[in-house]
């Protein structure tokens, strides 16, 4: 990893904190980081940390070491901490993108990689890559969803809005959330299956199968529709299992979904698992 570019702001001025010492103690960490000494590395970051939170590369650094253990949330709070400081910290939002995409938050992915290309240098390897990322992801979306970049992250904020909904039992809100998603994607299958599970909720069956039957129109082997479909056992919010359930997803690891509880699948191109357990 190369070290820290310190660079004039592109945008507004503001005042921030800087220690040359500090600096130097962070630089002298990253270095030992490149060279696999990552506890070496992250005992004198944790030590400059308590000292000074308030400065940014600090921040960014134990970033990086979380990055190398493979704690992206961790990660990313710190990045986000970092940037908070420095609202132009470049390698910051680079890496906050990177971290998302391991954890295959897509949305989240795309917006930190558009911010690396507004507010970097065109000449620098990582704003190229984060640009090229962009590129692909946009004809990506294009293809599979014909939908513009700027369209498929409104309906992903939108989807993240409905599903926080529905995790918290508002059903009628999370409904309308689901509804606005697929009036921007159409063929969004996931939003289907939930729109069913809703309505479930709200004891409409007509229209609870109705959306589960739409969501198996968009892909017959979409597994929570399939379950939640099964005729022989209305109504729909109670559906039981007999045993354990075990679903597996691109990149995740096979998670047991244990009885009474309804499946419920987040995201697009990349999956996440999530349970709700019922009354």
């Amino acid at each position: 990893m190369k070290k820290i570019k310190r660079k004039r702001p592109k945008f507004k001025r503001f005042i921030m904190r800087v220690d040359p010492r500090v600096e130097d103690a962070v630089d002298q960490a990253l270095g030992m980081v490149e060279q696999g000494k990552i506890q070496a590395a992250e005992k004198i970051i944790s030590e400059l940390l308590k000292q000074h939170p308030d400065i940014h590369t600090v921040q960014y650094a134990m970033g990086v070491i979380c990055v190398m253990r493979g704690r992206y949330d961790e990660a990313i709070s710190y990045f986000d901490t970092a940037i908070e400081i420095y609202p132009y910290f470049v390698e910051a939002w680079f890496n906050k993108g990177a971290s998302h995409q391991k954890k295959l938050e897509i949305g989240e992915m795309i917006k930190s990689y558009q911010k690396v290309v507004e507010i970097g240098d065109p000449s620098d390897d990582f704003v190229r890559q984060a640009n090229d990322v962009i590129k692909e992801m946009k004809n990506k979306i294009r293809q599979e969803k014909d939908l513009t970049m700027d369209q498929y992250l409104k309906g992903m904020d939108k989807f993240n809005k409905a599903f926080a909904a529905m995790q918290s039992q508002e059903w009628e809100k999370a409904l309308k959330g689901f509804q606005d998603v697929v009036r921007i994607d159409p063929k969004h299958t996931q939003s289907y299956g939930n729109i069913g599970i809703c309505y479930a909720h709200l004891s409409q069956r007509d229209e609870a199968l109705e959306a589960l039957d739409k969501a198996l129109e968009l892909d017959s082997d979409y597994e929570p529709a399939i379950l939640n479909r099964a005729p022989d056992l209305y109504p729909l919010h109670l559906r039981r299992y007999t045993g354990v359930f075990s679903l597996s997803l691109p990149g995740k690891v096979v998670l047991s979904l244990q009885p009474l509880s309804l499946v419920f699948l987040r995201g697009d191109i990349g999956f996440n698992l999530f349970l709700i357990e019922l009354r």
